[in-house]
């Protein structure tokens, strides 16, 4: 239990170091509320939009009062996290689950500064763990705790199956954010529907030896997900083109899909200090929120 809450701590103190002094600003600027929210009336003053006229407060009072309205500044920022067995490529540092589970803490962290609710839900081919929208240092260091000691029943992946618990389970207008390398099928049409209800953004985690470049050999290689080991021959030019091709196809289409649905796309090499991806993502998208606005 020691060693637990010493990585929990030790993972705390990384995090917060990140938010406070890179994603603060960000946060609030690229998450703030879309929605309006009745703050007051007031006497009616020349210039003001008729159509704010309160006539229940006008006609009790005799004297013409708007409303007055402030932006809706609380979110709900949920995460959508894939811990399937794939998630486990890459050398220690560069693990795509462990990166995933930095970025989701980022995310936590920074909801908890902003005072925001945040929420989680792990998946395989099931939800794993489910976490229900909350605020609080509490909330927060409880997620974090559970997704860095969990342990998979699944290795297996069905994002569409974790798609439609979230869609069944989060009612409310949210920032829905995926965590995954999207290395499944047959969740896009769902998908679409749900960015007509939420805000929706895909990060997307891929190692760069996901795709082998070696010039010999055959080669044996363990499917974690299927839990089969399969002989590819790694010598074989057209092999390996296929490879690369398909590898980067995955990239392409999820690409052109959140174009044409609206939704916000980030690839994360693991390889790579994610930091500056993930500031340029947020920065870019300030700036879509004003050009629409």
């Amino acid at each position: 239990m020691r060693d637990i809450l010493r990585k929990v701590r030790k993972l705390e103190i990384k995090i917060r170091r990140v938010v406070d002094s890179t994603f603060a600003g960000e946060y609030q600027s690229a998450f703030k509320g879309q929605g309006l929210e009745f703050d007051e009336v007031r006497p009616y003053q020349y210039g003001d939009d008729v159509r704010m006229i309160d006539w229940n407060v006008t006609a009790k009072t005799g004297e013409l009062f708007v409303k007055l309205f402030k932006e809706e500044r609380e979110q709900t920022l949920f995460v959508l996290f894939d811990v399937s067995g794939s998630g486990d490529f890459g050398p220690a540092e560069e693990n795509k689950r462990l990166i995933g589970m930095e970025i989701a803490s980022i995310l936590a962290f920074a909801s908890l500064k902003n005072n925001d609710k945040f929420g989680l839900a792990t998946f395989s081919d099931r939800i794993e763990r489910y976490y229900k929208p909350n605020k609080g240092r509490k909330h927060i260091l409880k997620i974090v705790s559970g997704v860095l000691t969990h342990i998979n029943k699944s290795e297996r992946t069905n994002l569409q199956f974790a798609l439609d618990f979230v869609n069944h389970t989060l009612k409310r207008r949210s920032i829905l954010i995926i965590i995954s390398d999207f290395l499944d099928e047959g969740y896009e049409v769902l998908l679409s529907q749900m960015a007509r209800h939420h805000e929706v953004i895909l990060i997307r985690l891929f190692h760069p030896n996901e795709v082998f470049d070696m010039s010999t050999g055959t080669i044996p290689v363990f499917d974690i997900e299927t839990q089969h080991q399969r002989w590819l021959n790694a010598g074989n030019s057209k092999y390996r083109k296929q490879l690369r091709a398909s590898f980067s196809a995955i990239e392409a289409r999820l690409s052109t899909f959140c174009r044409r649905n609206r939704i916000d796309f980030v690839s994360i090499n693991t390889r790579q200090d994610y930091i500056p991806t993930l500031e340029s993502f947020f920065r870019q998208r300030i700036r879509q929120r004003s050009t629409r606005s």
